[in-house]
Parts: C-alpha cells; structure tokens; sequence
C-alpha cells in the first residue's frame, strides 16, 4: 500500500513543480490546541481547535476548525480513527461539517526512518459545495526517536486530495459552447507539510511547522479539471486556492487510569 501511494504523491509533486502557479498565493498562520484522553492501551480520543488567520493583505480570521476523533491501535503497524470535525467560515457566516474515517500503516525502513502512509474517506454535509465527498492518501517520512539536540523529532508529509461529487462546472469548447456540467471528480489538491515537533515536558508537545498547498488538475480529461475559464463571462470556476502556512499546535496528554501515558501525541 505505502509504495503506491508514496508514487502518485511523488507524481503530484512533480506536476506542481513543473507547471507554474495560477493563482496568487496567500499567506496563513495555523495555531491548534488539542487534548488527548487514553481510554485503554489501544483506544484513545481527541479534541482539537484550529484559528486559521489571513495576513495576505490585511490580518482576518479565515477559519475556525473543530474537531472530536476516536483512535484504535490495532497492532505496532496498524491503526485506525474515525471522527468529525466542523469548519466555520466567519465572511460566509458558513459552517460545514464531515465525518471521517482512515486507516494508517507504518513501516520501519531503517534504524531510523520510519514511513506512515494513510488513506482517509470523508463525507461533507451539504454546505460544502466544492465536493460531497474526498478521499485522502498521505505518506509522512520521520525519525524513529527523537534528537537529543531539543528533543526534536523531524518530519515531512505529503497528502493528496481526491474529491467526488459537489457543484456542477461548465466546461466549453474552444468555440466558447458549453460541452458539458458536471462535478470535477479527481485529484485536484496536494500538501507538503514539514514539522518539527518538540517535547515541552512529559504531556505537552509544541509543533512548528510550514506547509504549503496547492491545487492543480491532474488527468488527462478536459471535464474534470477546476479553475475553468468560462469565455462568455471571463470568470474563472472554482480558482486554484493555492497558500502558504506557519503553523504552530499545542498539544497536551492526560494520563490513563494507572498513571500510564497509553498514546502520545505527535503532530
């Protein structure tokens, strides 16, 4: 599973390097806090709160994220979670919300390098008009144990996006007809995202880190792709929403019912 989907994040990376940007890049800033509650020694549960600030052109809250989630551990190579999580969007007086689930497989390449590939369905409720539902797949490179030098354990993750269903583009010829409206299925969203992620003390670890996104169509049908040029009106449909994020999140660990800290948190 990791091996094909390290190759297609691999493939989205090149496609993002070689073709240039088509939308101007903002810049966000990201703080998250979140609290952890072991369960057992293999179920675990998770809130989490995200304020997303816009400082492109002026400083605005873009985003309030929201977010509870269960984590079983199967085994020392498996694990699995399911949640939901709801995004307000204080300009469009907007809350959207989705229920997930995902799967995530670790492998140990070496003596220090560890791989955790994953894949995550979401469904959106009905104010989510760019997409019904979207399928997730990420691979995350990190160090097995942390550094001495400041406890830092290093990491970098790619996640590619895949969206189904949603509002209808209208594509057209190049004689400005309209040839077709429909969803844009397909990949269309790629995150690169490097974290350093520190042990404060015993429950509480700090993250730094940046991450950029950018959107793209990838495939080859003309009726799947989003920033679509419509002749008769010259607006693009659905822009690439490309941006820059510095990240900071806080995360503290309460203590299981013996004392014992069942499931650290790593960003």
């Amino acid at each position: 599973m990791s091996s094909s989907y390290l190759k297609i994040s691999l493939l989205a990376i090149a496609i993002f390097l070689a073709n240039p940007l088509q939308a101007q890049e903002k810049t966000r800033v990201w703080n998250t806090f979140s609290l952890g509650m072991p369960l057992t020694d293999k179920l675990d549960a998770r809130v989490a709160y995200l304020h997303s600030t816009d400082i492109t052109n002026e400083i605005k809250n873009n985003f309030n994220w929201y977010q509870i989630r269960l984590g079983y551990r199967i085994n020392s190579t498996w694990s699995t979670r399911v949640g939901t999580a709801w995004l307000s969007i204080p300009s469009s007086n907007r809350t959207t919300n989705r229920i997930f689930v995902n799967a995530i497989y670790r492998k140990k390449l070496n003596r220090r390098l560890v791989l955790r590939s994953g894949v995550q369905f979401e469904t959106h409720s009905k104010e989510e008009r760019r997409f019904d539902h979207r399928v997730i797949l990420s691979n995350r490179l990190g160090l097995r144990k942390r550094l001495e030098f400041l406890g830092v354990a290093p990491s970098l993750t790619y996640s590619l996006f895949y969206n189904i269903g949603g509002g209808n583009i209208r594509y057209f010829n190049d004689e400005g007809e309209e040839i077709a409206r429909k969803p844009a299925n397909g990949f269309h969203r790629g995150r690169i995202l490097a974290n350093f992620n520190f042990k404060i003390s015993d429950p509480i670890r700090l993250s730094l880190y940046y991450m950029n996104q950018h959107e793209f169509n990838l495939g080859v049908s003309a009726t799947n792709r989003i920033n679509v040029l419509n002749p008769n009106t010259g607006r693009i449909q659905r822009p690439f929403n490309n941006y820059h994020v510095i990240g900071m999140s806080l995360s503290y660990q309460l203590k299981g019912k013996h004392n014992e800290n069942f499931l650290p948190i790593n960003f």
